[in-house]
């Protein structure tokens, strides 16, 4: 299932579970989107929707690498001689070519994931530390493997459990549980739109179901 497809799923279940637990405007806006967020995080393992969201372009570093450079090997040019000439226009070109080869969307996944978790450090808000690390993590899975099963599940869970007693915002749990699920079930092969399912019980068992 495309990813604007799971984003509405969850911003659903959000929307039906504030009105559950009574929630206000604000808390109900919040649980519409950690419903969608949570409805696609599962794909934070791939080049999806959430990821790059959450994530700049790797065109952006690629830009300001080959920016930095250019400007070296200006510098190189004109300002230096000999074997230090010769260096700085190699690593000039290695800025300018090497990142368009080697930078990955999922590296930049990884580097926005690293990102959280040192926002979280610095405001000591462990839900965001968790985020971070389970954003971190996920760049370098597979697509469909543990962030598409129950384990993934369950440490997203404690994710917004963790949210949860930040804010003393009954329901975010709940939300963020069923949106996460919800992905699962909509990406099972049981479904005619799906030709590959979901290893429910990695990293134990492999079976797609």
């Amino acid at each position: 299932m495309k990813g604007a497809s799971h984003a509405l799923v969850g911003t659903a279940i959000g929307l039906s579970t504030a009105v559950y637990y009574d929630m206000e405007p604000a808390a109900t806006g919040l649980a519409m989107l950690l419903g969608s967020t949570a409805a696609l995080a599962p794909d934070l393992d791939t080049n999806g929707r959430l990821s790059n969201r959450i994530s700049l372009h790797r065109k952006w570093l690629w830009y300001t690498l080959s920016a930095v450079g250019v400007l070296i090997g200006i510098y190189s040019l004109i300002s230096l001689q000999g074997f230090f000439k010769a260096g700085g226009i190699i690593a000039a070109l290695t800025l300018i070519i090497a990142p368009r080869f080697l930078i990955k969307q999922r590296f930049m996944v990884m580097l926005t994931g690293l990102a959280i978790v040192g926002i979280g450090w610095f405001y000591t808000e462990y839900w965001i530390i968790y985020f971070g690390l389970f954003t971190t993590v996920s760049s370098f899975l597979p697509h469909r493997g543990l962030t598409h099963s129950i384990c993934g599940l369950l440490l997203f869970s404690y994710i917004a459990h963790t949210l949860e007693n930040s804010l003393s915002i009954e329901g975010i749990t709940v939300v963020c549980f069923l949106a996460y699920l919800s992905h699962l079930v909509l990406d099972m092969k049981a479904l005619p739109f799906n030709k590959k399912g979901v290893k429910w019980f990695l990293p134990f068992y492999s079976r797609e179901f």
